[in-house]
This record gives structure tokens, C-alpha cells and sequence, in this order.
């Protein structure tokens, strides 16, 4: 069994000062800064998942280890190694729906630092309970992770980070586009909007057969 290891040899770290400050996911046009959050929010099926996960895939894939706190249980690891994520370069934390150990969660891990990006994935999670957790939460974050190479991501259905947050990005989905006839169609693409502050664009997004409907 290989173990995960957060002690880092001097070497590694010197690569990581040569990271690029801004990782682009080019199929989407969407930029994560290093050293500030980022966050996510919509519906369900509205790409939140899919867009952080071709993220990790990508940090990953280079030998960055990422983290993932997953508040409600809905990260799949089968359907991230689908997504080309690299399971060994990954650390799991499973809360169990409970609001405040994932952001304690979270909170240690910005601490140890060293991460390519951590995933705050609070989908799922009530958000009667979301709202009541204090801005100051996030201003730490963001003090914590400023001027290291970790990428914060933050999924939920609503935006909760404020200006505590580098970029806030709304997403939808708007359309689907299926083939056959009758009961049983293949979905071949459909279209997300993301929005933020500064511009609005609608990339298409093309599925296989096989698509997860039930992604948060």
C-alpha cells in the first residue's frame, strides 16, 4: 500500500515556485488563481463537479497533491479517475454532512499548506446551516493560502465566500441536446452559462453516453 506523504523534498518545492500563477482550463476559458479562492455555485447537474475535476485532473496529472473535503459524501472517486483525476495524488476527508468539521477540515489543511489546490466541496449540505457560519472563516482562508501555489475551490448552491473571494462564478445549465427516437435517447451535449461579475459566457460542454445526471 503506498502512502501519502505531506513532507515535501526541498526540490519539489523549488518547482513549485516556478508554478504559473494562474491555472487556465483552455476547453472552458475558466482561470483558478493560485493563492486565492475560487468558488463554484448552482443547481445541481449545472457542471460545478465536472469543472473542479478537470481542474484536479489537470494539477494531479503534474504530481500535485490536491485534498478534498467532501461535506455530504458526494465525491466519487470512480467517476474522478474517469475524469482523469490521479487518486495517489489525492487525499480524500469524508465529514459525513457535518458543517463543522468540514470547514475545521479545511481549515487544517490550509494550515499545512503545500497543496496544489484544496476542494471545499459543501454540495449537498444544508444551507440554513451554510449561512450561519461567519465571514471570518473565509478571510482566514484567504490569508492562509495568499502568496502559496494552492488553488481553493469552493462548490456549493449558493455563493456564500463574498469578497472574500478572487472569483465567484455562478453556473446553469441551460440546454441539452439528445439523439434517437422514443424512450431511450443518447444525450450528446449540453450547454452550461457561467456567470460572474465581470463577464458572462456559455461554453458547450459535449458528454458521452455514460454521463452521471445525478452530479451535484
Amino acid at each position: 500500500m503506498s502512502y501519502l506523504s505531506l513532507v515535501k523534498p526541498l526540490s519539489h518545492l523549488r518547482e513549485e515556485q516556478e508554478h504559473p500563477d494562474e491555472v487556465t482550463l483552455e476547453s472552458v476559458g475558466v482561470s483558478f488563481q493560485r493563492g486565492a479562492i475560487s468558488e463554484l455555485s448552482g443547481e445541481a447537474s449545472s457542471g460545478k463537479t465536472g469543472l473542479t475535476l478537470a481542474l484536479f485532473a489537470r494539477l494531479t496529472a503534474a504530481g500535485e497533491i490536491c485534498a478534498v473535503v467532501d461535506g455530504a459524501g458526494g465525491f466519487d472517486p470512480s467517476t474522478a479517475a474517469q475524469a482523469g483525476v490521479e487518486l495517489e495524488n489525492l487525499l480524500w476527508i469524508r465529514c459525513g454532512g457535518d458543517v463543522e468539521s468540514s470547514f475545521l477540515s479545511a481549515d487544517h489543511l490550509v494550515q499545512a499548506k503545500g497543496f496544489g489546490a484544496v476542494w471545499l466541496n459543501l454540495n449537498g449540505l444544508s444551507m440554513k446551516k451554510l449561512r450561519l457560519v461567519p465571514r471570518t472563516y473565509w478571510y482566514r482562508y484567504r490569508t492562509r493560502i495568499k502568496e502559496t501555489p494552492t488553488i481553493f475551490v469552493v462548490t456549493s448552491t449558493e455563493a456564500l465566500a463574498g469578497s472574500a473571494s478572487h472569483r465567484s462564478l455562478e453556473m446553469s445549465r441551460e440546454k441539452a441536446l439528445w439523439s434517437g427516437d422514443g424512450s431511450f435517447k443518447l444525450l450528446r451535449e449540453f450547454h452550461l452559462k457561467i456567470a460572474s461579475r465581470k463577464h458572462y459566457y456559455e461554453p458547450p460542454i459535449h458528454t458521452k453516453a455514460e454521463f452521471d445526471h445525478s452530479e451535484s
